[in-house]
């Protein structure tokens, strides 16, 4: 019997910088290195749907090929930073399949075998599995950030972690540059307020308790400091992930303070 993979909501950190040992990303990427292994049973999945903050369109979108480049969506990083391989197979049966369980949910999507593997993809997974020898498809986040069809999203995917393939979500719980910047110095975290809600909704016992509070979450304390508006994108894998959660509460599995100035954290969800 398929043992029931997990939903799980990662931070990728700033472009490469987890990988080029960036001292303001060394919690991180010890996390995705080292930590996150006593979560995912790496050597239990047949594969991984992996929702990327830095891949938006009108209707979700899919990567189906068999192999995909990676996609160097950074700017003004060393150049070893260009040359990373990351050579997991894509598996375009579980591509179609996925198109066929979101179309029969009233979910719009399209196959796309073209586009390559995104910073959101390669740099949590070279941490995460750098023996890339797990299959992954790539899913877009949608462009409209509606919070509600992000969660429908999700509750479709649910159903793939019965065949045990791990959902999983990358973006960033928090994701204002602008204010990290000018508050760098500050040695004060300026998110809490808005963390500490994201830890309460995750871990809620009530299922509706999660998506109410996930899909109005735009107007709670500190929401637009955190993810400014119509600047969204890094949260939204959270609300698919939180989606496909299924009925048990999240726990949180990740939560550090980066340069001391702000707060992120990663959930997962293991149960039915």
């Amino acid at each position: 019997m398929t043992a029931l993979a997990p939903a799980i909501f990662v931070n990728h950190g700033g472009g490469p910088m987890p990988l080029l040992g960036d001292k303001d990303h060394e919690g991180l990427t010890i996390f995705l290195r080292d930590e996150i292994k006593k979560h995912l049973d790496l050597k239990q999945l047949k594969g991984i749907i992996l929702v990327t903050a830095h891949w938006e369109e009108s209707k979700v979108t899919i990567s189906s090929a068999k192999h995909h480049d990676l996609y160097f969506d950074y700017y003004g990083f060393p150049p070893e930073s260009y040359k990373y391989k990351y050579d997991a197979p894509g598996n375009p049966e579980l591509a179609g399949n996925l198109k066929k369980t979101l179309e029969n949910a009233g979910i719009e999507s399209k196959l796309d075998p073209k586009r390559g593997w995104d910073h959101g993809v390669f740099v949590p997974m070279m941490l995460i599995n750098s023996a890339a020898d797990i299959p992954i498809i790539q899913v877009s986040v949608l462009s409209n950030q509606d919070p509600e069809e992000h969660y429908k999203l999700g509750k479709a995917l649910y159903e793939f972690r019965k065949e045990g393939i791990a959902i999983i979500g990358s973006g960033m719980s928090y994701h204002n540059m602008r204010e990290f910047r000018n508050s760098r110095n500050k040695k004060q975290v300026i998110n809490k307020d808005f963390d500490d809600f994201l830890n309460e909704v995750c871990t809620a016992e009530s299922e509706d308790k999660r998506r109410t509070g996930l899909i109005s979450w735009r107007s709670q304390p500190g929401a637009d400091e955190a993810h400014p508006p119509r600047a969204a994108e890094h949260f939204m894998p959270l609300i698919v992930i939180a989606g496909a959660g299924g009925s048990a509460a999240g726990q949180r599995i990740f939560n550090w303070d980066m340069s001391g100035t702000f707060r992120l954290s990663g959930f997962i969800w293991k149960g039915l």
